[in-house]
């Protein structure tokens, strides 16, 4: 059988090029980049755009960019090319040169890949010259290289048939530029430090694009961004100049952050998974805290107690699965490796500080900051030192920090780990290389990362990694944010005291004087009646104070009421998540599954009866209405949930509650052979405790729900036991539930860990979350509002924890 070959015409080649390049600004970026893998120490990117004056549709007069006359200059002084490399290489599409040397000699490791970097050529230009001086080239003998990509538009060429001019000259790069530039000054001042004494230079002619003012001067904020941090320690420098705006543009400035609230330094290594950090905190004045709050860090432990604050910067190390809380096992592990390892460095910089927060910030210049970030602000991705676009762009939130934010928008301060960070006051810097990361792969047209397993890995240790700065600053601030709201609630004392102070002598003052008017002023002193008055101002006073109290605590609690409903619907709403496998396939017609057994029995011939299969028709039946009456009782629970009483506070009885609480559960804990034992040693105890039913049943009913998954997660048969035991301790109302269930996941480092929002060590198998993280978030908040407080108990076997609420003296 003959064989015959593909043919490739010219037009498809240049198609192939153009796919990668679909915008000019993109094509610069390329060659720029070219300039960096030839071990280029600088690049200069030139325009020079003449303009002519015509007059729009309404007749002013305005100038546009003469494409035929424009050129565009990337001169480098890199180590050039040899005859023989353009005759292999660069005339070579597709060549895999790159990819397999791609460790320069400088040891930078090579942007490019693909071989099509050449296409950008085309894609800027209709002409194009290069004038290249080697590294190892002899009595200055380069190449001279000119291109005509019309050749490309004639379809009947084949890619074979287009050539380009190659001739071998005496080459000095210093005065090509000279010439190129007119030996304009402002550029010769700016290059004249600068060794071209190897490098190559490329004229664009016969421009293919309008190259107006904004177009230019996005090329030039593309480069800020593109070209390798000054972090990176790179010595590779662009500058930037249009010959028509002399006095604008420059040298290319990359993001230096010497200006910051917090900066956070993470290296994920692929192989311990493992992850090192380094903190620097600098947003506390430490002058004002010593000054304003003493005492709020002298019982912490480091890395919160005030010397290491005082030091700013601590490091430490802390394992992948606890970053993620995600348990590790051979699947996620293989996930977690295929990654490769990393380095981020992450910025986070407020615009203002609030006054009424009272917390003691450093003064920060909002301007300066946000001009700063809208330049260098986002996350952004650097592969082998050159960006990844469009990752840490002002509109890419690709880490979804906004969507975070919404989900949870409490303040710094108010609860540790609450706090989310906004996206727009970020910026941060990814370090990625093809050597580490080779399944961190560009798409086709170059313009962002493929969207696979390892991509979606990668943004979740991200996320992980930025969180320990989100718990770390929460955790710094918490303890002022509490030490001011003690200071507040004894000013409030004092205001209602003063007010009722004021109010109790107002009233004694006017009785005097009507009993003056009745009997005479008396002549002389009355200690007796001194001491009267005395007690009448403090009765009074009392009764006052108590009264504005009231007044304000109804307030307060008109406010919260709208709270608990939203907490107590969240709650029930885990509920009906945790059991939606099992509601699933029993819907609407649960009631009409009861008359099912009598039709079966009706139409069921008595000889059919005899057999085996009838019995098995049976039981189906009976499973059936089983989950039937469990649909019922799930329909009941989530109507008793949200009667209107259960949303009004008052006395409350915890005998009452436990003894419905074990009723309404009692089917569910029959089907799943849980056993639920109450030791209430408090029924005949006399105490007066105020609370929301909605709040007592949002807590339990959360617990019960994570006891039940942890009884699903047993390896082993066993008894499941569920205990609750209610004591009356020192005015105190102490409740102890524990399971024997398969305990806390050991990912949760700090067991305070499992009161933060979103926390959960729940997953696929791709590391998604599956569970809420909700659950003991609100356990904690109802908990709070209601001045108790949860300890987490470390039991022999299962799970257990201490609640306390404070009951009013009588």
């Amino acid at each position: 059988m003959a064989k015959i070959a593909f043919k490739v015409s010219a037009r498809a080649g240049k198609l192939l090029g153009r796919e990668n390049f679909s915008n000019p600004e993109g094509a610069i970026m390329e060659l720029v980049k070219n300039s960096y893998d030839a071990d280029a120490k600088n690049c200069l990117v030139l325009f020079d755009i003449p303009t002519k004056k015509i007059k729009d549709s309404d007749g002013k007069e305005i100038e546009i960019p003469i494409k035929e006359q424009s050129i565009l200059y990337i001169i480098d002084n890199g180590e050039g090319m040899t005859k023989k490399v353009i005759e292999d290489h660069w005339m070579q599409i597709g060549t895999g040169n790159k990819e397999k040397d791609y460790i320069s000699d400088d040891e930078r490791t090579k942007t490019g890949a693909k071989g099509i970097g050449r296409f950008a050529l085309d894609r800027l230009g209709f002409e194009t010259e290069m004038w290249t001086l080697s590294k190892t080239a002899e009595n200055n003998i380069g190449s001279f290289w000119k291109m005509d990509w019309n050749q490309f538009d004639e379809s009947e060429k084949a890619i074979s048939q287009i050539e380009a001019e190659l001739v071998s000259e005496k080459i000095k790069l210093t005065e090509i530029i000279k010439s190129i530039t007119e030996n304009n000054q402002v550029i010769a001042k700016a290059i004249e430090k600068i060794n071209f004494d190897k490098g190559t230079i490329i004229k664009i002619s016969n421009l293919k694009d309008d190259w107006f003012d904004d177009e230019t001067s996005s090329v030039f904020k593309s480069l800020e961004a593109l070209i390798p941090p000054k972090e990176l320690n790179i010595p590779f420098e662009v500058y930037f100049k249009h010959f028509q705006q002399l006095k604008e543009f420059g040298k290319v400035e990359t993001a230096f952050f010497n200006d910051y609230d917090y900066k956070l330094k993470a290296t994920y290594n692929a192989e311990t998974l493992n992850i090192d950090f380094e903190i620097t905190r600098n947003e506390i004045d430490i002058k004002l805290l010593k000054k304003n709050f003493p005492d709020v860090y002298k019982s912490k432990k480091h890395p919160y107690d005030l010397e290491t604050i005082e030091n700013k910067t601590f490091k430490y190390s802390k394992s992948i699965d606890k970053v993620l809380k995600w348990k590790l096992n051979d699947s996620n592990k293989t996930l977690l490796k295929d990654v490769g390892s990393f380095d981020l460095t992450f910025y986070y910089l407020k615009f203002s500080n609030s006054l009424k927060e009272g917390y003691p910030f450093k003064s920060v210049i909002a301007s300066e900051r946000k001009s700063t970030l809208e330049r260098f602000g986002g996350v952004k991705i650097y592969r082998d030192s050159f960006r990844v676009r469009p990752y840490g762009d002002p509109t890419n939130d690709w880490l979804r920090l906004g969507a975070r934010v919404a989900q949870s928008p409490a303040g710094a301060g108010q609860r540790i780990g609450d706090w989310r960070v906004r996206p727009e006051q970020t910026a941060g810097i990814i370090t990625i290389s093809r050597m580490n990361n080779p399944l961190l792969i560009d798409k086709s047209d170059r313009g962002s990362l493929q969207e696979n397993d390892s991509f979606e890995t990668f943004k979740k240790i991200i996320v992980g990694v930025i969180h320990e700065f989100e718990f770390d600053r929460t955790k710094i601030l918490n303890p002022i944010f509490l030490y001011n709201r003690k200071v507040k609630e004894k000013l409030r004392e004092k205001e209602l005291q003063k007010r009722a102070q004021a109010l109790a002598e107002k009233i004694v003052a006017r009785r005097k004087k009507v009993e003056e008017s009745i009997y005479g002023k008396r002549s002389k002193i009355d200690l007796f009646q001194e001491k009267k008055e005395e007690e009448e101002k403090k009765t009074y006073e009392k009764a006052f104070k108590d009264t504005f109290k009231a007044i304000d605590d109804e307030k307060a609690e008109q406010e919260n009421q709208e709270i608990v409903q939203v907490r107590s619907l969240a709650s029930l709403g885990l509920v009906v998540s945790s059991f939606a496998h099992e509601l699933k396939d029993i819907r609407d017609d649960s009631i009409e599954i009861k008359r099912l057994e009598d039709i079966f029995n009706k139409i069921t011939p008595e000889e059919i009866k005899k057999q085996i299969e009838y019995d098995d028709g049976k039981d189906i039946l009976e499973l059936l209405n089983e989950n039937s009456d469990r649909i019922i009782h799930w329909v009941d629970y989530a109507l008793t949930a949200i009667k209107k009483d259960k949303r009004t506070r008052g006395s409350f009885k915890f005998s009452g509650f436990f003894k419905s609480l074990k009723t309404s559960w009692s089917k569910i804990f029959k089907k799943k052979d849980i056993t639920l034992n109450i030791y209430d040693n408090i029924k005949d105890s006399s105490y007066d405790f105020r609370a929301f039913e909605m709040d007592m049943s949002t807590i339990f009913t959360n617990l019960i729900n994570n006891s039940i998954d942890s009884f699903n997660n047993l390896n082993e048969i066993q008894v499941r036991i569920i205990e609750i035991i209610v004591e009356f301790k020192n005015e105190q109302i102490e409740i102890l539930y524990s399971d024997n269930g398969v305990g806390l996941d050991d990912v949760f480092e700090d067991k305070e860990e499992i009161f933060l929002p979103f926390k959960t060590a729940k997953r696929d198998r791709k590391g998604k979350e599956i569970g809420t993280g909700l659950g003991m978030y609100l356990v904690k908040s109802v908990i709070d509002d209601n001045n108790g407080t949860i300890d987490v108990l470390e039991p022999k076997k299962g799970f257990s924890v201490l609640i306390s609420f404070p009951t009013r003296k009588k």
